[in-house]
């Protein structure tokens, strides 16, 4: 080989080498105690890792600089709602490039039905609302939930409801849209449910482009500029009332979608009684599902628990995603280690995490996708004391400290990017 081509060589493999380096953001520094088994942490693929592929192309293609976006769908129970987790994660991925604007994904007014998230953004209102989950009894015959999993209905004729996106643990990352998605319905006087404008007049702080959304039944809100906060003020006649499902700001920039669901307590079948969430998928139509629904399901004594209707759950789950978004990829992410309670002064670890683990690892061999062990990284059965000891869990053996879902979405997140690492086709020279 001459001098020249050696050069013209060399070259070309610097500037693979620097495209690469640009296109490859920093993993997280993890300082775990030693409960935390961080060699677990890698995902499995029973079988195919093809739709995971496909994912990993299109991250490849989004840090390259492609006009394109990326959305994920997290769904889970309170592990979830309480936002520390998924917000750590989607964070994480937000910040991978300078240039990806995000969109944040639905929120709700959780104060008005007193149960808590974790504060990355604020919804002030007025007006008396009555709220409903999925997991009250009777709420799936008094409202017609979706995405959120909740509701707020108000009969008042005048309310206000003011968004503001803000991230106080990271004040430089700031989260704008430039469309905010009203999602609910009204009845009319005459009992008659309507989607739209017909029985809501809305008013706001901005120069707003208002349109009804006859696909997904939901308002639009179109501001100038792109903002971080929008405040409304909707009016509506005597007697009829407006159902509030949701607020979903919006953004057709590059980056990264992150949606989460997440409600204290659901499981596959709280989530199914969601009449409206085959709709709302569609605000959605992830490239990639996290599943993290089970814990809940599996809070039976041992012998209980149904493996099969478990299976059956997540496949008509699945259903509803590939209707919408067909060749997804999903992770299946297991339960953790929890205590079950058996009487006032004794508890004993839940051996259903067991057959949760197989299970998951059974529907991704069936479907393709990967696994995410946080059975495994604990240490398996019994572990959560030592998590706790570490204060990484509360006290209840169920559910993390603050600390330790923030832990969990730095593992996840260096799990993607690691899978992204190995995985994906190096660029042509």
């Amino acid at each position: 080989m001459t001098r020249s081509a050696l050069c013209c060589l060399l070259v070309g493999f610097l500037l693979v080498q620097t495209a690469q380096a640009q296109t490859m953001p920093p993993l997280r520094d993890i300082h775990a105690p030693a409960c935390v088994h961080y060699d677990k942490h890698a995902l499995r693929f029973p079988a195919s890792r093809e739709a995971h592929n496909r994912f990993n192309a299109r991250l490849d293609s989004l840090l390259a600089g492609a006009d394109t976006q990326l959305r994920i769908w997290h769904i889970g129970g309170s592990h979830v709602q309480a936002g520390h987790f998924s917000h750590r994660l989607r964070t994480n991925l937000t910040r991978m490039a300078d240039s990806l604007v995000a969109t944040r994904g639905p929120v709700f007014p959780y104060e008005m039905a007193h149960t808590g998230y974790n504060h990355n953004y604020v919804v002030h209102y007025t007006g008396t609302w009555e709220t409903g989950r999925q997991v009250d009894k009777g709420a799936a015959t008094r409202f017609r939930l979706g995405l959120t999993g909740i509701a707020a209905t108000t009969a008042d004729s005048v309310v206000t409801l003011q968004l503001r996106l803000c991230d106080k643990g990271n004040p430089d990352l700031q989260w704008c849209f430039s469309t905010l998605r009203l999602m609910g319905y009204s009845t009319l006087p005459d009992s008659t449910v309507v989607h739209g404008l017909q029985a809501l007049s809305i008013e706001t702080d901005n120069l707003v482009a208002v349109a009804y959304d006859s696909l997904t039944q939901s308002i639009t809100l179109t501001t100038p500029t792109p903002t971080d906060s929008l405040a409304l003020t909707l009016r509506q006649q005597p007697g009829t009332t407006f159902t509030l499902t949701g607020l979903l700001p919006e953004t057709s920039h590059r980056g990264i979608c992150y949606h989460a669901s997440g409600i204290n307590g659901a499981s596959l079948p709280t989530w199914h009684s969601c009449v409206d969430l085959a709709r709302d998928l569609q605000l959605v139509r992830p490239h990639l599902v996290l599943f993290a629904v089970g814990v809940n399901d599996a809070h039976v004594p041992y012998g209980k628990f149904d493996v099969e209707a478990f299976k059956e759950g997540y496949r008509r789950l699945i259903d509803k995603i590939e209707a919408v978004s067909p060749g997804c990829a999903y992770i299946f992410i297991t339960n953790n280690d929890v205590y079950r309670r058996l009487s006032r002064r004794s508890r004993r670890p839940n051996k259903n995490g067991i057959l949760v683990q197989e299970a998951m690892t059974q529907l991704a061999a069936e479907y393709g996708a990967a696994v995410w062990d946080v059975f495994d990284i604990m240490g398996g059965l019994g572990s959560s004391d030592r998590w706790r000891r570490a204060k990484l869990m509360t006290r209840d053996l169920i559910h993390f400290t603050p600390a330790g879902y923030e832990l969990l979405g730095d593992m996840l997140y260096n799990t993607l990017l690691e899978d992204y690492a190995t995985h994906i086709e190096p660029s042509e020279p």
